[in-house]
């Protein structure tokens, strides 16, 4: 039986996506730490990173599906 391991490229989409939806899932909160604080500036720069994030985390996505439909594991 052949043992499948990921290629380098796979494993840093993979720890990269992780990355950033662990980020996403915190972000939440710290949007709310500067709202209760009335900090409109760092609220805004949240939200704005996280929009990125959101984002990239996308790109991240959509290049591992193409590479598990590819069979470039």
């Amino acid at each position: 039986m052949q043992k499948l391991c990921l290629t380098d490229n796979c494993y840093n989409i993979t720890k990269q996506l992780a990355k950033k939806l662990e980020f996403l899932s915190h972000v939440g909160r710290y949007i709310e730490d500067a709202q209760k604080i009335g900090d409109e500036k760092a609220k805004t720069t949240w939200e704005t990173i996280r929009s990125d994030e959101e984002r990239h985390a996308g790109m991240l996505r959509d290049m591992l599906i193409a590479d598990v439909k590819g069979n470039k594991l």
